[in-house]
């Protein structure tokens, strides 16, 4: 990505340019619903009411295998009649892009769904990441559970690169004391009482050697209470990051401070209207402050093992700032001030292993690129509710081993290997250095210890530090924890998943 850098009044301002040319893909019409009708260049999708419950869709082909590894912003002009506002999540169009996985197990997905309140403008606006093997894709616009008349103008319809790979050759940077760190394991922190004496000694007893101490609020404070979200952050400068470092000094444990949650929220949400941080000049400023602050304050600290500039981002839009851009001017402003310790940078879209193709590395010493591993997602994020569901079987049970997204998963690591395949390419193509912030399985989900057991197996033999998500912040994640759903959750001796962590953990030098 290029940028136009200005600095005024100590913030980065960042006039967004797009990175390559925008295409107007010939579509190819595959299959019309009864609503559905196409004349000429307009597309017509008429449902009246007592309908809504039918797919009333169109569906096309087109070739976009030129933008192969990059995150594409499509758009297209419309107009909507009859529509009416209704809080009901399901109801709107769907606009959906898919194409086949390289292995032809499933269909990899993008696009957009967009209810009343994004349709009075006449545009839709929509992303979509294609992997290095995307060619051909097809595209469905339907109607979903509702009624009304969309008329589309198939020829406005045009895609441009927001984000695409890196063209520059680039070696990564490392000190001598970052390149002989051994492999550190450890946990996240919890989000609460982050100062507990007795927790520093529970995972010194576990032989822990790294926390990853997460500066985590609510987005509703960060999005739009700055009052509040300040005094948040005041606290954790003032109160509780120099206790963890110097709890962490004392027990052994490096600390990687993680600024969890951003001013003005580090996620773009679904709403149009709201880019969070990326379009927020006040929210950037103090964002940069914050890590300026950081830096002169803890930098001299022995416990402090990295600055974590930004949890998950997640941007999909064009915006006047851009994750990658924020985070290398946060890392400048670090390094004017500590030039050794190693920054952790993320990648886009909630730190996912698939964006890791169009990911350019900081042209920075000491930069440690991070990924959070929650594949199949199918399987770590499914949530129980009730155990009274379970029981009666009124809810599918997840499980590992497992068939998801058309392929089986099992301790064998051929899948686990194949979602990291990015990481692992980014990291031999630029010689960089990788740390997993995340990952974890459910305390109720069956097989949760052997799915910990086969990522830490890869982690390991990449060797890739690593953080488990998380220690004792709550308890679906907390691996002293048991039982079959939400609601029966208790606090145990020990688990298998626990004994898992302890057996990984064994393998930390102690310091």
């Amino acid at each position: 990505m290029s940028m136009l850098h200005l600095l005024l009044s100590g913030c980065l301002f960042v006039a967004f340019a797009a990175a390559g040319e925008t295409v107007k893909p010939e579509l190819k019409p595959a299959k019309l619903t009864p609503a559905a009708r196409i004349e000429g260049k307009m597309l017509t999708i008429d449902v009246p009411a007592g309908r809504e419950c039918l797919e009333n869709y169109a569906e096309f082909t087109l070739d976009l295998g030129q933008y192969a590894s990059c995150h594409l912003i499509g758009t297209i002009r419309g107009k909507f009649t009859g529509f009416r506002p209704d809080q009901d999540r399901r109801k709107g169009i769907d606009l959906r892009l898919s194409y086949r996985a390289d292995d032809d197990s499933h269909d990899r997905l993008g696009g957009g769904f967009f209810r009343n309140e994004s349709l009075k403008n006449g545009t839709l606006q929509f992303g979509f990441t294609l992997d290095p093997y995307a060619r051909q894709c097809k595209m469905r616009i339907s109607l979903n559970n509702c009624s009304g008349k969309a008329e589309f103008d198939l020829a406005s319809l045009e895609f441009t690169p927001l984000f695409t790979p890196p063209k520059e050759e680039y070696v990564c940077e490392y000190s001598d004391a970052v390149k002989a760190r051994p492999v550190h394991r450890g946990v996240m922190s919890p989000i609460r009482n982050q100062t507990d004496e007795e927790d520093f000694r529970e995972l010194r007893r576990w032989n822990v050697n790294l926390m990853r101490l997460q500066l985590n609020t609510s987005e509703q404070w960060a999005r739009s209470e700055p009052a509040k979200y300040r005094a948040f952050i005041r606290d954790k400068i003032d109160n509780v990051i120099p206790k963890a470092l110097d709890l962490g000094q004392k027990y052994g444990i490096k600390i990687i401070i993680d600024l969890h949650t951003a001013p003005g929220s580090n996620r773009m949400t679904d709403n149009p209207d709201f880019n969070g941080l990326y379009d927020n000049d006040d929210a950037v400023k103090e964002y940069l402050a914050i890590w300026e602050e950081i830096a002169e304050k803890f930098h001299r600290h022995p416990a402090l093992y990295g600055y974590d500039l930004m949890n998950e981002p997640k941007q999909h839009r064009p915006a006047k700032y851009n994750y990658r851009d924020l985070q290398y001017e946060a890392a400048k402003r670090i390094r004017a001030i500590d030039p050794e310790t190693p920054i952790y940078v993320e990648s886009n879209m909630m730190c996912s292993p698939l964006s890791f193709y169009y990911l350019e590395p900081l042209k920075l010493r000491n930069i440690i690129y991070q990924v959070h591993f929650y594949e199949p997602f199918d399987y770590t994020h499914h949530f129980i509710r009730k155990a009274a569901d379970r029981k009666a079987g009124r809810v599918k049970v997840n499980t590992f081993p497992g068939d998801y997204y058309g392929t089986h998963w099992s301790g064998d690591l051929v899948q686990i290997r194949k979602k990291l395949t990015y990481v692992r390419a980014f990291e031999q193509r630029f010689k960089a250095k990788i740390y997993v912030g995340e990952f974890s399985a459910p305390a109720y989900a069956p097989g949760a210890e052997q799915y910990l057991a086969s990522c830490i197996k890869v982690f390991e033999e990449y060797g890739w530090d690593w953080t488990y998500h998380a220690f004792r912040e709550s308890k679906g994640w907390d691996v002293e924890y048991a039982g079959t759903a939400d609601d029966d959750l208790v606090r145990v001796p020990t688990t298998p998943r626990r004994e898992v962590l302890l057996n990984a953990f064994k393998k930390n030098r102690k310091e």
